[in-house]
């Protein structure tokens, strides 16, 4: 059996104040999960062990992926298979200074996940 994309979805995270990379990166994957609702994964490919049967391939886009541990999307998607690249993307807007603090910085990242199923 081969495996066949089902499922491609798209999160976006924001980490306001610290430009914390994984902080954004563990939003926008919660972002993107929480989109899917693949009843279909057992209903339609009666598909029993997500470990083995599926699979999802993260792609992960930072401002400073040499920054990103991509543990941070593997570990909170561990009831699936998952491989975890990570690119260059995202955004760092300029952030703002309050009372008196430092300017921080904003940091966007965006996560695409894709589904795979066997077939």
């Amino acid at each position: 059996m081969a495996m066949k994309r089902l499922i491609i979805e798209f999160g976006q995270g924001v980490d306001m104040h610290g430009g914390d990379q994984n902080n954004a990166v563990l939003k926008a994957t919660k972002d993107a999960i929480h989109h899917c609702c693949m009843a279909g994964i057992s209903e339609i490919f009666n598909i029993t062990d997500r470990k083995t049967q599926a699979f999802i391939k993260a792609d992960i886009y930072a401002p400073h992926p040499e920054d990103v541990d991509p543990t941070v999307v593997t570990d909170y998607l561990e009831w699936w298979n998952v491989e975890a690249e990570v690119h260059q993307g995202g955004a760092n807007p300029r952030g703002i200074s309050l009372n008196g603090k430092p300017e921080t910085e904003i940091t966007i990242a965006i996560v695409s996940l894709t589904v795979y199923v066997e077939v």
